[in-house]
């Protein structure tokens, strides 16, 4: 039981990690200053990592941790109300700026899916090369190393990668608009 709690645990960690930086924009947005949006996020992940448990694996956790940091945003405004201070949005404005990111996060998530289908696409050495060097960070001598081809050739492959990527992605999103794009992206 107590392996499956530090797997849950852990698999929360590792998704409250990758939220970090579209939630610290998101609460800027709102805010409109750096400084009290970066001490929002950290109450916002105080709190989310206190009801951890409430979250359902499956469903987005960036929409989750967005309305905890809506409601610490909100009950900042109160007190900065209070102080005599004028807040930067109003609910209309508030909505719209929650509009605006959700049609973000809906444009990431197409763009991230017709790279990936270009990524399918590729020959496999190339595919291999640009997921050793930019997915698991490995350096063009690294990846040399191991495949046993010279660090300049490797960077030749790898170049020869992104433009065909960069010609995939071009191509199908002119198709995607014509109508005629991959299927599901």
């Amino acid at each position: 039981m107590k392996a499956l709690q530090n797997d849950s645990e852990s698999r929360f960690e590792e998704e409250l990690k990758q939220t970090q930086v579209p939630i610290l924009g998101y609460l800027v947005r709102l805010c409109g200053n750096l400084a009290d949006a970066r001490d929002l996020l950290q109450a916002t992940n105080l709190t989310a990592w206190e009801k951890r448990e409430n979250f359902e694996f499956g469903s987005s956790l960036a929409a989750w941790m967005r309305a905890i940091a809506l409601n610490h945003y909100r009950n900042e405004s109160r007190k900065w109300k209070s102080r005599s201070t004028v807040p930067l949005l109003d609910s209309d404005l508030e909505q719209m700026v929650e509009t605006r990111h959700h049609e973000r996060e809906l444009e990431d998530a197409r763009r991230r899916k017709l790279l990936q289908a270009c990524l399918d696409q590729l020959p496999d050495r190339q595919r291999e090369v640009v997921e050793q060097f930019y997915l698991k960070g490995e350096s063009l001598e690294e990846i040399g190393q191991v495949s046993k081809r010279k660090s300049n050739a490797v960077g030749q492959l790898l170049h020869r990668a992104r433009q065909n990527l960069i010609d995939c992605v071009k191509r199908e999103s002119h198709q995607e608009l014509d109508g005629e794009g991959l299927k599901g992206v």
